[in-house]
């Protein structure tokens, strides 16, 4: 795998899998309020600071692969608290591992657009910034709960599930 892919690939699973429309997350996180664009560029400045830890202002790949082993441990320490809680779902409810993988690449945009084998913070907004803009429909700057239900919608319908 390129640098670029593996960068691509890594990106996309940390900063954007829907949570960026949806706010601050966390415990106590209000998912129902409203998201403002403002909000949504200073949730992706905070991640990609938080990855870039060099400071040189672009993602590199020995960055992205400590950024995927720290959600990797993080998400493993999630499993436990749930399994410890009973709150873990059954094995037949689980996704299968990779059941996702083959939905990237093809025709979709890859988060280095120039393919230079790092990744700038524009690049690591765009996409997020696209769909927030997608999701916009009355283009007042901010998504409510209803817009991101209807985006979320659409977007699983044009996917045909």
């Amino acid at each position: 795998m390129t640098i670029a892919r593996l960068l691509a690939g890594g990106i996309l699973t940390v900063a954007l899998t829907g949570t960026a429309m949806a706010g601050p997350m966390g415990p106590g996180a209000n998912r129902d309020a409203p998201v403002t664009r403002a909000e949504l560029n200073a949730r992706l400045d905070q991640r990609f600071k938080a990855m870039d830890t060099n400071g040189n202002g672009q993602i590199e790949a020995a960055e992205m692969q400590a950024a995927r082993e720290a959600r990797k441990a993080k998400w493993q320490e999630r499993r436990e608290a749930r399994a410890a809680d009973g709150a873990a779902k059954p094995a037949g409810e689980r996704k299968r591992p990779g059941q996702w993988a083959g939905k990237r690449g093809g025709d979709r945009p890859q988060m280095d657009a120039n393919g230079d084998g790092v990744i700038t913070r524009d690049e690591f907004g765009a996409r997020a910034l696209a769909r927030f803009d997608a999701a916009d429909t009355n283009r007042d700057g901010t998504v409510t709960k209803e817009e991101r239900a209807a985006h979320w919608e659409a977007r699983k319908a044009a996917r045909g599930k």
